[in-house]
């Protein structure tokens, strides 16, 4: 295994090093996993976003990414002292309500600000077919206010192994991560600000979608 900014961070604790290491063999040998395009990641904040079709994929991109990453939960999920604590130690931080609360965004804000990356699913939710779905708004929003890049990701093979019709995942099968190249707003400067985040919705899914391309294409080269 290559070596990753989070085993060698000196402020990454200890308990996240060590799920993270067990997680990412876990995924290397029942699912051969396989990672791409770690050489795009953009320096401090950033939203990642990958598509979503699994319960793995949160800690699948967590632990290709090269660096910590932080994640939203339930703030019910905090109700378990012991619970809670553990995943605090893993990143997650509490919102209640809805994704386009504002004190959701003000505590993505808050992780962004201080330079941190964290996930974020641009479709809201997994999709049902394995397909990339219609992107939610608010992006335009979060990467203006932090100037935080955003990171297109293509999670492979989650779908396979376990979509929305199972129960529990399948023991074997084949995934990847592949990473693309960051998005920034200041690439839609010249556009009227009543259509970015019409247009910041185009970018991330063709961007992903030209990743799942070059991905089932051979992965020849660096993705874009």
């Amino acid at each position: 295994m290559k070596k990753k900014a989070w085993i060698d961070g000196k402020r990454t604790s200890l308990l996240y090093k060590s799920v993270l290491c067990v997680v990412y063999w876990f995924f290397r040998v029942f699912y051969k996993h396989k990672i791409y395009g770690l050489s795009h990641c953009p320096k401090g904040a950033a939203i990642i976003a990958p598509n979503h079709a699994s319960f793995y994929d949160p800690p699948l991109v967590s632990v290709s990414c090269n660096e910590e990453v932080h994640f939203l939960a339930r703030k019910s999920l905090f109700n378990n002292y012991f619970f809670g604590g553990l995943i605090r130690k893993l990143n997650a931080h509490p919102v209640s309500g809805r994704s386009e609360d504002v004190s959701v965004f003000k505590t993505i804000l808050g992780l962004l600000n201080e330079g941190k990356k964290v996930l974020l699913f641009p479709e809201g939710k997994r999709s049902f077919h394995g397909e990339l779905g219609k992107i939610k708004p608010g992006f335009s929003f979060l990467l203006s206010k932090s100037k935080a890049a955003l990171w297109p990701v293509y999670v492979h093979g989650t779908y396979e192994v376990w979509s929305r019709k199972r129960k529990v995942p399948k023991l074997f099968g084949r995934t990847a991560c592949i990473f693309g190249s960051p998005i920034y707003m200041e690439q839609f400067a010249h556009i009227d600000k009543k259509r970015v985040q019409e247009e910041l919705s185009l970018a991330i899914s063709t961007s992903i979608l030209g990743l799942k391309k070059w991905y089932e294409e051979g992965a020849k080269g660096s993705p874009p």
